[in-house]
């Protein structure tokens, strides 16, 4: 009987999110009341001193959002987001799969989709339009682009993962080591993605036939290739530490918080910007990185315990131990539904990992390759998603409703979602 109200809670938080009731309430009231109704209250305080105290993950979260935060203050963002953009005005043929591109590109050295959307989609979006593209196809590519911080060792999902690696395998996994382990599958999917999305504007003939001028401020911006570097050296340094150890065993020692205090250091130096007001926002970034990422982890841990209580978590870990096939999906379709009708994948991918992905092993499936699927659906279907925040950025930059821009993604990201899924967990 307590496993039926615990699905019933269930439902309710789904249709809660749906509502765009704040999902870290949601998920927290619903934790403590499957937790009350199974007797044992302490289960949920103590999911919320677990989501608390995770330690690997506050410092590489906290820590990739304080070195945005000092991108975006000394401009860095911009000079990079320019750099990469200029190129487009040379490959008219291109320019709807080369602004998918761009975008996921600059969403890998800085996570936030909402924030890589406006930075990138304020300059990448006007130029298409300029150079014949229809206004709801060249936000499409930018929103399909934002998929790129899957690659980001700042996404949540990507230390929460290793972190659950860890608990499992009995090593220390590293953050890289999780991303390097999909990384061929999430540039497949992206690339995939990114075709048919080309094929679409091709057919629907939206990648010619509209005009409408930059602003000087645009077209005259002048990039400092120095500036335009510094936001790619700390994921640089990750990814050679990770890839030669041997030969550069300095920086792989270094973890990921070094290496963005490192790149926040040189990009004020090198911007010669106030450093004291470079430390606030720093720190500012450090505590909006808890505050909305770190949110969610607690709030999710929360839930999860609140499931476990009720033997939700068990049953379906029964079930799913029947067939290797039905977990597989179930991590695959679970954050891809969420991400859609919740438009963010973070709640949904976080609670399915912590309550199921640390159980892979029972299933037949490797820990990180499922972790991973999870990550690569919720990412997928919140650039899929009508409501998704980043929907909204990418929109009003080009004029349209979302809903058209989710038009021309839904079959990229279908299509992209089923690659990954084969070439992640296989037949």
């Amino acid at each position: 009987m307590l496993v039926y109200f615990g699905l019933i809670m269930i439902i309710a938080t789904a249709v809660a999110m749906v509502k765009r009731i704040e999902s870290r309430l949601v998920l927290i009231a619903a934790g403590f009341i499957m937790a009350i109704a199974a007797l044992d209250p302490m289960a949920a305080f103590n999911g919320l001193s677990k989501g608390m105290t995770e330690s690997n993950l506050i410092c590489n979260i906290c820590s990739v959002m304080a070195f945005a935060f000092v991108m975006k203050y000394t401009e860095c963002d911009k000079h990079l987001s320019n750099a990469v953009a200029g190129p487009l005005r040379h490959v008219r043929l291109f320019l709807v799969p080369g602004a998918t591109f761009v975008t996921f590109f600059v969403n890998i050295s800085l996570p936030s989709a909402a924030g890589v959307a406006a930075a990138v989609g304020s300059i990448v979006i006007p130029l298409l339009i300029n150079m014949g593209v229809r206004p709801a196809m060249a936000g499409a590519a930018v929103l399909m682009g934002t998929y790129g911080s899957i690659l980001s060792p700042g996404l949540p999902h990507n230390p929460f993962v290793a972190k659950i690696a860890t608990d499992v395998l009995g090593r220390e996994v590293p953050t890289m080591e999780v991303i390097t382990r999909h990384a061929v599958a999430s540039v497949s999917t992206v690339v995939v993605a990114a075709i048919i999305l080309w094929g679409i504007s091709i057919l629907r003939k939206e990648a010619t036939g509209h005009a409408r001028e930059m602003s000087a401020q645009q077209q005259n911006f002048k990039v400092n290739p120095f500036f335009a570097i510094i936001p790619i050296i700390p994921v640089a340094m990750l990814i050679m530490g990770a890839l030669l150890p041997d030969r550069i065993p300095a920086l792989a020692k270094l973890r990921v918080e070094h290496t963005m205090l490192f790149g926040a250091f040189l990009g004020l130096v090198a911007t010669r910007k106030n450093p004291m007001d470079g430390s606030r926002q720093f720190f500012a970034g450090l505590g909006k990185g808890y505050a909305d990422i770190m949110g969610i982890v607690i709030a999710a841990a929360v839930f999860v315990a609140g499931m476990k209580a009720t033997g939700v978590v068990d049953a379906g870990i029964e079930l799913m131990k029947t067939s290797q096939n039905a977990a597989t999906i179930a991590a695959c379709a679970g954050p891809w539904i969420m991400a859609v009708i919740c438009g963010s994948g973070n709640a949904a991918t976080i609670a399915f990992n912590e309550a199921v992905t640390i159980n892979a092993p029972a299933f037949g499936v490797d820990v990180i390759d499922m972790g991973a699927l999870a990550t690569l659906a919720g990412c997928l279907g919140r650039c899929m998603s009508p409501i998704g925040g980043v929907t909204f950025v990418c929109a009003g930059l080009c004029g349209c409703n979302p809903m058209e821009l989710v038009k021309r993604t839904f079959i990229p990201c279908i299509i992209g979602l089923i690659v990954g899924y084969f070439m992640l967990v296989g037949f």
